[in-house]
């Protein structure tokens, strides 16, 4: 099991969802997270990840979501999906590729925490970590 995992509290590992819409960003997502120890669900939106986990019946420890999904859908509405699901303010953060002060602006204030990309591994591991531990 990965060293990010130790985490108290946690009978199996965290189980980490990230909604991502590019199969080849989310395949190294799964990678990464695996490779630390988590169990891991990816899906293209919040309604493919709610189906994964009704079959897993286990809500997710954190949610990652890309700000800019497909149709126009944001990685704020994807986890407040997920959350009205589950009934509980589940934390997560944004990750973005966007370069416009607008888009940063808006992504920024949605009070999720932010990475901008490319994002190192080491970041991802921290802000994961550090998100379960504090529940942000």
């Amino acid at each position: 099991m990965g060293a990010a995992v130790a985490q108290e509290g946690f009978d199996t590992p965290p189980l980490i969802v990230v909604i991502e819409d590019e199969p080849m960003v989310l395949s190294a997502y799964e990678l990464m997270f695996e490779a630390w120890g988590y169990r891991f669900v990816g899906a293209v939106s919040a309604t493919v990840a709610l189906a994964k986990l009704a079959v897993l019946r286990s809500p997710p420890d954190f949610i990652v979501a890309d700000y800019r999904l497909a149709e126009g859908q944001t990685g704020t509405q994807a986890i407040c999906v997920l959350r009205q699901a589950f009934g509980h303010d589940i934390p997560g953060l944004l990750v973005t590729g966007e370069t416009s002060i607008e888009t940063l602006r808006d992504a920024a204030s949605t009070g999720f925490p932010l990475l901008r990309k490319p994002i190192s591994s080491r970041q991802l591991q921290d802000a994961v970590a550090r998100g379960i531990a504090t529940g942000f």
